[in-house]
C-alpha cells in the first residue's frame, strides 16, 4: 500500500462536501476517480467494504466498494471492476446510486491511456447506463472550479497563506463498527487546528481507510463491514442501450437524488 497516495486521495474525497451536506457531492465521487486512476494494485477480485457516513443527527448514509471481476481493457492491460454503491441502507436496499468502473491495474506507461476505460452509472431507480467513449473521455478530464478565477485575484500571494501540514501517530489498535483493527492514525492540521483525522489500516481492502472524522463540521465516515467474498451487483448494460452522451455526461451526477435533496434544503433555507 502507498500511504500517502492513500491519505491524499482520502482527504480529497471529503474535503469538498460542504459542512451541513449528508452525502459526498459530484467532486467527492471525481476525487475517487482520481484516486482509482492511480492504479489499484492491491485490489484483489473478491475484496468489499461498507463505511457508515455519519453528517450529524439523523444524516447517515452508507457507501459500499467492491472489486467484482477481472479482465483486459481495451488497450490489452490487466484491469480490475470496481462497483460503488450509496444508501441509506447497509446492505445497499434500493441504493440511492451506482457506479460500476473498469480500472486498469500497475503504473501507466502511456500517459494518453487513462486507467479507467469503462464507467457505467445508475440514480435510483434508473437503469445502470454507460458512458459513451467521449463523454467518459470528458468526464475523466481535470477541470478547474467555476470561481477560481474570480477568486484567484482577490486571494493573497501563495507565499502569504498557510499550508496545512500532515503528520502520523503510532500504530496501535483501533475500535471500529466492523471489529478491532491495527490502524496509523494521521491528522491534517492548518496551524494548530485538526481539519481531518484518519486511521489507515492494510487489514481493510480497497482503499485501506479505517475511519476518517473532520472535527470542525462534525461528520465521520467509519468501516461498518468488509470481506473479500464480493459479487457483482450492478447490472451490466445490454450492448442495444442507450449511453450516456457527450451532451449529457456534466448531468448525470448532479441529477442524482441525494445532490437533488441537498439543493431542495439549500432552497428552503434561503430568506
Amino acid at each position: 500500500m502507498n500511504a500517502r497516495v492513500t491519505c491524499l486521495a482520502l482527504a480529497l474525497l471529503l474535503s469538498a462536501a460542504p459542512a451541513r451536506a449528508a452525502a459526498p457531492p459530484q467532486p467527492a465521487m471525481q476525487a475517487l476517480m482520481d484516486h482509482m486512476s492511480k492504479g489499484a494494485r492491491t485490489s484483489r477480485v473478491g475484496d468489499w467494504v461498507t463505511y457508515r457516513m455519519d453528517g450529524g443527527g439523523a444524516r447517515v448514509h452508507y457507501w459500499r466498494m467492491a472489486v467484482v471481476g477481472q479482465e483486459k481493457d481495451r488497450y490489452e492491460r490487466d484491469a480490475v471492476w470496481l462497483e460503488v454503491e450509496f444508501g441509506t441502507h447497509p446492505a445497499m436496499r434500493s441504493p440511492l446510486g451506482q457506479m460500476k468502473m473498469l480500472v486498469a491495474l500497475g503504473e501507466e506507461e502511456n500517459p494518453k491511456h487513462h486507467p479507467i476505460t469503462r464507467l457505467i452509472a445508475s440514480a435510483g431507480y434508473g437503469k445502470p447506463q454507460e458512458y459513451s467513449p467521449e463523454a467518459l473521455e470528458h468526464s475523466l478530464k481535470k477541470k478547474p472550479p467555476p470561481e477560481e478565477a474570480p477568486r484567484a485575484k482577490a486571494s493573497p500571494p501563495p507565499s502569504a497563506m498557510p499550508r496545512p501540514s500532515v503528520r502520523a501517530g503510532k500504530q496501535s489498535r483501533l475500535m471500529t463498527h466492523a471489529g478491532t483493527v491495527t490502524a496509523v492514525p494521521v491528522e491534517v492540521v492548518l496551524r494548530s487546528t485538526v481539519i481531518k483525522r484518519m486511521w489507515i489500516s492494510r487489514e481493510l481492502p480497497v482503499i485501506n481507510l479505517a475511519k476518517i472524522e473532520i472535527p470542525g463540521i462534525g461528520q465521520s465516515m467509519e468501516v461498518a463491514e468488509y470481506g473479500v467474498d464480493a459479487k457483482s451487483r450492478i447490472r451490466m448494460p445490454l450492448p442495444n442501450e442507450p449511453q450516456i452522451r457527450l451532451e449529457y455526461a456534466e448531468q448525470k451526477f448532479a441529477n442524482l437524488p441525494w445532490l437533488q435533496s441537498e439543493e431542495g434544503e439549500e432552497e428552503e433555507e434561503s430568506p
